[in-house]
């Protein structure tokens, strides 16, 4: 045991992270070691959340019809689910509730529907009640509008000229100073199926964060029922050689913050695409647009009732994050490395989160399947402690798309040992794989041990 710790710090010293999955993709140039295992077994009462996400686009044409929900709402009660995240504000920045601000979602990309409901949010929120499974409202924070080579749609759109100068803006990786908008960015898709990408706002600008801000409390406010909200694409599009955000706007924001001059980019990003002598300030100050909007949109919903929860997803692997501008760990948590100032840790906000969804969307499940590889399930689900310190509990997810029946059933267990919940991602991943039995097979061995033969723990 003493022997596997030793070999995991050689191998974190000694690797510049890499880690990717379908909505996350990260270049971590040169991380700093991580700190050793800490697994904290969380002390939480024997019914864990266990929670379905069920994605707007990908379930669209299925959950047009009542009956529909009620079977698969049923399926997921019979598996031993309690929970569901349920997109109401997709990437579209669309309503699928009734509300006073977003237009409806009666169409998505290249699909419409005609619904047998008068109300998507309402009806979930009956029926749910009916089976005793609590509902959190999914918002895709910064995503409001979709793009394709053939069209684009969405609020952002609809609302152009009082947007189009606060999109997203990337700057071209050969040369800082050529600056792309996201909704004209062609090299590069963000988020749903390939050719379509979300067109994402920018969190610094007040208006950006008032938007989103309105919508969480709207939200909350017409539907009392609602266990809470999540946040979702909370951050700055995917980096893919140049950094978001660098907009002529942006590098006065980064003069404002740090009170001096305003930087050229390529004192951030050099001309070779390498790291300036600004980039760790420019990543403080990315990440504190994305902590306010946190921030604010927690003191909101928790004005309206205070047991209303905030939860947020985001990629497991903390030491990818800062190059998206999220900053998941506590204000406790002080990080070392050339990304990070000295004052970094005050962007943490696991403080304004009542939970943390850990996205170890790997598909390798047990450290034990290669000793050499820390991108499985297992490692991020007993390391997740070491950032958040305590300041918020923590659900451990996983991507349905990754796993057989086997690989479903180990990873759901390891959420629910040693997290204090479970998400599986997502609902028409676990109809097309077949996996409710595997998944009902993982949440009995965590509830029921005395039936099982259990792998865990055999190298800690």
């Amino acid at each position: 045991m003493k022997f596997y710790k030793y070999l995991m710090g050689i191998a974190a010293a000694g690797l510049a992270l890499t880690a990717c999955n379908d909505d996350d993709t990260f270049d971590a140039i040169g991380a700093a070691p991580e700190p050793p295992i800490i697994d904290i077994v969380p002390e939480a009462p024997s019914i864990k959340p266990k929670a379905v996400w069920i994605d707007c686009h990908a379930n669209y044409e299925l959950l047009s019809k009542a009956a529909n929900i009620d079977a698969q709402l049923e399926k997921m009660k019979a598996a031993g689910f309690n929970m569901i995240y349920l997109d109401v504000k997709p990437g579209n920045g669309y309503a699928l509730y009734k509300s006073d601000i977003l237009p409806y979602c009666d169409k998505f990309a290249d699909l419409t529907v005609e619904r047998d409901y008068d109300d998507y949010l309402g009806y979930f929120l009956q029926k749910c009640e009916e089976l005793e499974i609590d509902v959190i409202g999914s918002i895709g924070a910064m995503g409001w509008g979709m793009q394709s080579p053939t069209y684009k749609q969405g609020y952002v759109y609809d609302n152009w000229d009082q947007w189009k100068d606060k999109v997203q803006v990337r700057s071209d990786n050969r040369n800082p100073d050529i600056t792309v908008p996201i909704s004209d960015d062609t090299e590069r898709v963000e988020g749903y199926r390939e050719a379509q990408s979300v067109t994402m706002l920018d969190p610094m600008y007040p208006e950006v964060q008032d938007l989103l801000v309105s919508v969480a409390t709207e939200l909350v406010t017409k539907y009392p029922k609602l266990k809470g909200v999540s946040l979702d694409y909370c951050r700055y599009a995917n980096n893919e050689g140049g950094y978001f955000g660098m907009s002529d706007a942006n590098m006065q924001g980064y003069a404002d913050y740090w009170n001096e001059s305003k930087p050229t980019r390529h004192e951030i990003v050099t001309p070779t695409g390498g790291v300036g002598p600004k980039f760790a300030k420019w990543i403080e100050f990315r990440a504190m647009n994305v902590t306010t909007c946190i921030r604010r949109v927690s003191e909101a919903i928790k004005a309206v009732n205070p047991e209303n929860e905030l939860h947020l997803w985001a990629g497991a692997d903390w030491w990818g994050r800062y190059s998206v501008g999220q900053n998941w760990a506590s204000q406790n948590y002080i990080p070392s490395g050339f990304q990070y100032t000295s004052t970094y840790n005050k962007t943490g906000f696991a403080e304004y989160l009542d939970v943390f969804v850990t996205g170890a969307y790997a598909t390798q499940v047990w450290v034990s399947e290669d000793l050499s590889n820390k991108w499985n399930v297992e490692y991020f689900c007993k390391t997740w402690q070491n950032y958040i310190l305590g300041a918020c509990r923590c659900f451990g997810s996983i991507a349905a798309y990754n796993h057989d029946e086997v690989g479903n059933a180990d990873a759901t267990y390891l959420c629910l040992k040693h997290t204090d919940g479970y998400m599986n991602f997502e609902l028409s991943h676990l109809n097309r794989r077949s996996l409710w039995d595997s998944s009902k097979n993982g949440i009995d061995r965590y509830e029921h041990p005395e039936n099982y033969d259990q792998q865990e723990d055999t190298l800690y």
